[in-house]
């Protein structure tokens, strides 16, 4: 009998969590050889795009550290948590790439002396019908991104959050 109850729960349990998981995709990483060429196609291609952009104020100027690539070519929608800016035509976005573009020809979203501590990160934007949204290029360590979850049929909103501060007293 007891094994019959737990195996019933475990049922039950199974049943919520995948319930419950139902609603939401990820972010899939891309190696830096995959980000490097991935960036260039994004940078390239702009115009396939509606592209959003996250800036991190408290700093003067606020400093990009999030770009979200939305295909236009579908239905799909991409929304965020936080107020974000719409790049309007190519002279905005040109300054941006000339603005984020290092001597060495990379796009990199690294601003003044982090660089050796932060780096350029492209991930995959995927909803939970496993069909691709977009992209976002971050700066790695200035955001944590947290979910891609389904808002209706076609729209996924991203959410993301500041990294916590380890050490100190």
């Amino acid at each position: 009998m007891k094994t019959l109850k737990c195996i019933c729960l475990l049922f039950i349990g199974f049943a919520f969590i995948m319930g419950c998981s139902g609603n939401y995709g990820n972010f899939k990483r891309q190696s830096r050889s995959e980000s490097k060429v991935t960036k260039q196609q994004l940078i390239d291609n702009w115009a396939d795009y509606d592209i959003r952009l996250i800036y991190r104020m408290g700093h003067q100027p606020p400093r990009l550290i999030v770009i979200i690539f939305d295909m236009k070519n579908d239905d799909k929608k991409i929304t965020v948590e936080r107020e974000s800016s719409k790049v309007n035509d190519q002279a905005m976005w040109s300054e941006i790439v000339k603005e984020n573009t290092a001597s060495d020809g990379e796009f990199t979203l690294v601003w003044g002396n982090y660089g050796p501590y932060y780096s350029t990160g492209v991930q995959e934007i995927w909803g939970p019908d496993n069909q691709i949204y977009g992209y976002i290029i971050y700066q790695e360590y200035a955001v944590v991104l947290n979910t891609v979850k389904l808002v209706d049929e076609n729209t996924v909103r991203l959410s993301g959050r500041a990294p916590r501060a380890v050490g100190g007293r």
